[in-house]
This record gives C-alpha cells, structure tokens and sequence, in this order.
C-alpha cells in the first residue's frame, strides 16, 4: 500500500508570513483538487486520483477541511473504470453536493456516465445516483458546473461529445435540473451549437430576481464566439447574446454585481509588440453581453504568460478573491502565484504573492471560507520531480493596502508623489480640478497592477501604505475621467 501522508498545518517558510495556515502533501498517488464549496463550517474540495501508470484520473477523490486546517480525505475506486470528482456545492444542512464522472477504461480518454453524490462533513455518501450519458453521446471533459436556480434546485451544465476524443468538442451540452437529493427533475442536450471543436460552456449562474440561468461559454452563438445564454425553469433557451469584444481563451461568470451587471473573470491574451502577451482581467458585463468596465490586474510581458482556472471566489461586494499563476510553459522552471482582492467597482484592493523556492506552483481553484477568507490549492511540482499539493488559507488582512483621502491636505510639498524612496507610505498629490473621477494605479516595472483605487472626490492628498510591497522599481499613473494627467515612478525600499 502506498504512503499517502498528510502533513497538517505544515508552516513552511513561504514567502508570505501572515496567511492563517497551509497544508501540504505529497501525492505519491498524483492528487488533482479542481473544486469545491463552503459549507458555513467548512469547505468541501474534490478532484481525483491518476492511477499506477498514469494513464488517467482512475479514483474520485475528495477533502473535507475545516476551518482550523484540520481535514479529513477519501478516496473512491472503482475495479474496473475510472471516476473523477469535479464540482460540489454546499446545501443548507451542511451537505454537499457533488458531481463527477465515471466509466471507461483506464486506457479510454472518455467518461459515459455523469455520477451524483450527496455527501455529509463526515465524507460519508448519504445518496447516489448514477445517470448514463444518451447514446451516442461522451464526455472527455471533467469540467462540471453547478449552481442552485431560484426555486432550489441544482442546476448541473457539462459539454459532450459523439466524436472520438482529440475531436471532442462539436458545442453539444447536457443540462440537468436536480433535487437536492441528487433525483435528475428534468434533462435537456442542446445539439444545436455553433462550432465545431472549441465550443464548450465554462459556467453557469443563476439571475436575480428570475427564474432564468445564464450559461457562458463558446458556441452557444456563432463558431468558436464567446457569448452568454439564458435558459428559463424548463430549461429552454430564451435568449442568446454575442460577447465580440471578448478575446480568446478560458472565461467564467461568478458573480451579479446587480440585476442587470455581472462580472466574469477572463484569462486572455493579444498578439502585439510583445508575443504572447498574456493578461488576466475582470470585465463587467451587462445583461445582454455589453462590455462595459475591465480591471486588468495581472499580465505578462515575457516568454511566461498568465494563467488562471474557474478562480473567482465571492464572498461580499468588498471582498472578491481572484487566483493567478505564472505558467512556464512545459518546462519545469520554478514559477509563483499571485492572488488579487477586489471589489465590485473593480478597485484592486491589494495582492498576495505566494512563492516556494525552486517550486513551479499550478493553482486550480479559489473558493471562499466562512470567515471571509478563501482557499487557493492546486499542485506544485518541485525541482526534484516530486509534486506536492497545497492548500492556502488566506485572510482579507493579508492583502489590503490601506488608504486614506484627505480631500483639503495641508500645503502638499511640489512632488507629485513623496517620499521617494520610501518603505511604508506613499502620498499622491491628487490635483484640484473640481469633482471628478481619479483612478490611480501602481504597477511594478513588469506592468502587473499591485494597487488600483477609483476615486469621485474634488482632488486631495491619497496616503497609501505601501510596506507590503516588494522593494524595487514601481509606476504610478493617475487618471482624471479617463486621461491620464500624472505619471511617475517610485523605489520602495
């Protein structure tokens, strides 16, 4: 039997002191954790198990871990198939509610069977049900998405496919309506996508104050375009809305800002002076697919690029976490993560860096906890060849960068920005142009935005502490209604 050895609360000397706690292990048995929920108490992460060969994810797998790190795991296998967990959702008890799929040999890149379970803090399965996939119809995907509509019940969205895996994706989607026992209330495959391969949702959310979901993905419009889909209570499509101005590559919808904006967080790129200029960003959208804000909050201007997975996690209109990684590529070169807070209004309200010597970090997931904190996990790989999972517990405090508006300063010296060098606080001179709307940026010497703030004030002295920064080079910008008015630089040190 293989050493599978969980290290609690392993404070490891991370190059972030202040999180609350970090679990590690190692995963001898190659451990994927790709999502999860948060139960009040707790959170519920799933993913699965690669098997002796690593010929494909051969064992679901699921964590239960609680809000002072201590956890609980299971492991659930099947003799003759693979299985793999892929989304769960928390249910008012305390339950959860979780996805995966199943079937197929371990030499086969499909699952035919979409499996349900009803699991308590326990990782004890209270219900199971196992639905087979209409003929001629598959899955290679593990990527599920789930959501409650407005009466209750578990909204389940996943793409599949009658072509033969590479070819897998020709923009067909099997939607199912649940109970929260996990008995499938109504069915419905939508084969009449655009597209061929590429096409395939990447969320699904319930509307305020309707009874309708709103699906995004690609192929629900026209061939490979990303666009937004609303379904009514019979799962019906009522409407379909193009996002043109959305370029390429993975989105997710996570949260409404209000009845009629949404926000989604993209990793994107652009082909310009800088090739494979990769940024990630959060857009606010309107509810019939209009751009109408972006926060760009992390990009790339090397041969690296960044990256990220389904990791938006919210938890209040001022505390919205986002994940973020720095892919190499397929090398094995050491590689960070940085984690953003943001607000609603799409203010940056500060980053965390989380970085393991000689580690290339691949962050999977971002999920919230009760205490208005969330979960990063994904797995690493060490130089060494042995891959480790991590499991992040991270606080509001661990981000912010305080700030403070005087709007009648006294006297503000001539600079535009002092003290400079500085190690703690920086002042902005806000310039006195009557009431308008300032947006001031600080972006480090690779243009990635480590502090972003909109401001409607009549100008004034902005005080910001800048000690949880990293000493070097930085940028400031300031932006009076959309033109900047003020640029400079600073050293923190």
């Amino acid at each position: 039997m293989k050493r599978f050895l969980l290290l609690a609360l392993c404070m490891e000397a991370l190059v972030m002191q202040s999180q609350q706690w970090v679990v590690t292990y190692p995963v001898e048995e190659g451990v994927t954790l790709v999502g999860g929920d948060c139960n009040g108490d707790g959170n519920y992460i799933v993913g699965a198990c690669d098997n002796e060969n690593g010929l494909g994810y051969s064992d679901a797998y699921v964590i239960y871990v609680s809000g002072n790190g201590e956890y609980i795991y299971r492991k659930i296998g099947f003799e003759e198939y693979k299985s793999h967990f892929c989304s769960a959702i928390c249910l008012e008890n305390g339950n959860a509610f979780v996805v995966g799929v199943k079937g197929g040999k371990l030499t086969d890149h499909e699952y035919d069977t979409l499996w349900i379970t009803v699991m308590n803090p326990g990782l004890e399965i209270l219900e199971e049900h196992n639905y087979p996939l209409v003929a001629p119809y598959k899955t290679w995907t593990t990527d599920v998405y789930l959501d409650f509509d407005n009466e209750g019940n578990v909204i389940v969205l996943t793409d599949v496919s009658e072509q033969e895996y590479p070819n897998v994706t020709n923009g067909v989607y099997a939607l199912l309506k649940c109970d929260t026992n996990g008995n499938v209330l109504k069915s419905k495959y939508f084969t009449e996508g655009h597209g061929a391969n590429g096409a395939r949702p990447t969320g699904i959310i319930r509307v305020p104050n309707s009874d309708n979901m709103m699906l995004i993905g690609k192929g629900f419009y026209v061939n490979n375009c990303h666009s937004i889909c609303y379904i009514d209570n019979e799962l019906d499509k009522v409407a379909t809305y193009p996002l043109p101005w959305l370029e390429d590559n993975r989105n997710y919808t996570d949260c409404w800002k209000d009845n009629g904006h949404f926000l989604m967080s993209s990793m994107t790129h652009h082909y310009g002076v800088v090739n494979n200029s990769y940024y990630v960003a959060v857009f606010e959208v309107d509810a019939e697919g209009h751009y109408v804000d972006t926060l760009v909050y992390d990009r790339a201007d090397t041969s690296d690029y960044t990256a990220q997975f389904g990791s938006m996690a919210y938890v209040s209109n001022d505390e919205i976490y986002i994940a973020t990684y720095w892919e190499s590529g397929y090398n094995e070169m050491p590689s960070d993560a940085v984690i953003c807070l943001i607000d609603n209004k799409l203010n940056l309200r500060g980053t965390k860096r989380l970085k393991i010597d000689d580690t290339k970090i691949r962050i999977m997931h971002c999920q919230k906890t009760f205490d208005g904190g969330c979960l990063v996990y994904g797995q690493c790989k060490e130089s060494y060849g042995s891959y480790m999972v991590y499991v992040w517990k991270l606080l509001p405090e661990d981000f912010v960068i305080p700030w403070t508006l005087n709007e009648t300063p006294e006297a503000p010296p001539h600079q535009q920005a002092y003290p400079n060098p500085t190690n703690d606080r920086l002042n902005i001179v806000l310039y006195d142009v009557g009431c308008r709307r300032y947006q001031v940026t600080i972006a480090d010497g690779m243009g990635r935005k480590r502090f972003e703030r909109r401001l409607e004030c009549c100008g004034g002295l902005l005080t910001i502490d800048v000690s949880s920064l990293e000493d070097g080079a930085y940028f400031y910008e300031v932006c009076v209604d959309g033109n900047a008015t003020q640029k400079g630089n600073f050293i923190k040190n």
